[in-house]
């Protein structure tokens, strides 16, 4: 039954293409929708809804370039012939038919189907964890992912405004380190555990990050919020020096000094 569905909504004309995409309630979802390089120049749109009454979430009319609209996102990158959607604060409720289309003037639009499946993982991962460090120090990041992701691509991306993931570190293979920049990962698929590790950290590694997954469709789930705070190292002050205050030999022996000077009032006495 599966197998006729899909060839009969390949039928469809306009259709490309029918994806699954797997969500996490509290985080996020990037979602990558390809084209045919003859329709770079006409606008995108991402829609809820069965296509006969699908109803836009967002739509650009600039290239090469975000929009923003709600906890909607979308990019057109003309060069790959893609648009990514990117859809923020999940919730269950989200979970619906959408479809990633292109106008297409005097034709049926060209689109794609997504299946978009919102789930809470309160089971095996946080939704939110804070971390601090001091200057000069290292953030370990330590996040947990369902089994379902063990095969796939792991990150942690540094959010920037709308931006879930303006800095990306990613690993594609288990129990090997990889590095780029201060950011090193590993990843234990075994134990469905994340670990990153940011080094030699200053204040402008204060930052919200994202750990996820990365389908090998390029979609992404972003399932644990990671907040970082970095302190400076509070500077101390250092005693006064020995030579700003008299010592106590110096106090002794102006004492001594002082006590072996007579006053006119002694001499008279010893006179008398």
């Amino acid at each position: 039954m599966k197998i006729i569905w899909t060839f009969t909504l390949l039928m469809i004309p306009g259709v490309l293409s029918s994806i699954s995409v797997t969500g996490y309630s509290g985080g996020g979802v990037s979602i990558t929708c390809r084209y045919d390089r003859g329709y770079t120049d006409n606008n995108k749109y991402f829609c809820r809804g069965r296509w006969s009454e699908c109803t836009d979430r967002i739509r650009n009319n600039t290239k090469n370039k975000q929009v923003d609209s709600g906890r909607f996102s979308l990019y057109d990158d003309t060069r790959a012939a893609v648009f990514t959607v990117t859809i923020r604060d999940l919730r269950e409720q989200d979970s619906d038919i959408y479809y990633c289309g292109t106008d297409s003037y005097a034709k049926v639009d060209s689109y794609t189907e997504v299946n978009l499946n919102v789930v809470t993982a309160a089971d095996c991962c946080e939704k939110s964890i804070s971390l601090s460090a001091a200057a000069g120090g290292s953030v370990n990041i330590s996040c947990r992912y369902p089994q379902s992701h063990s095969a796939d691509v792991k990150f942690v991306c540094r959010r920037s405004g709308s931006d879930l993931c303006a800095e990306e570190t990613s690993v594609k293979e288990s129990r090997r380190w990889s590095a780029e920049g201060q950011m090193q990962l590993y990843d234990d698929r075994e134990q469905q555990l994340l670990t990153g590790i940011i080094s030699h950290v200053t204040q402008q590694h204060s930052a919200e990050y994202w750990c996820g997954v990365q389908s090998d469709q390029g979609h992404k789930s972003f399932i644990t919020r990671v907040l970082v705070s970095v302190t400076d190292i509070p500077k101390t002050t250092s005693p006064p020096s020995s030579s700003s205050s008299p010592s106590s030999s110096s106090l002794s022996s102006s004492s001594s000094s002082l006590s072996s000077v007579e006053s006119p009032l002694q001499k008279m006495c010893v006179r008398n």
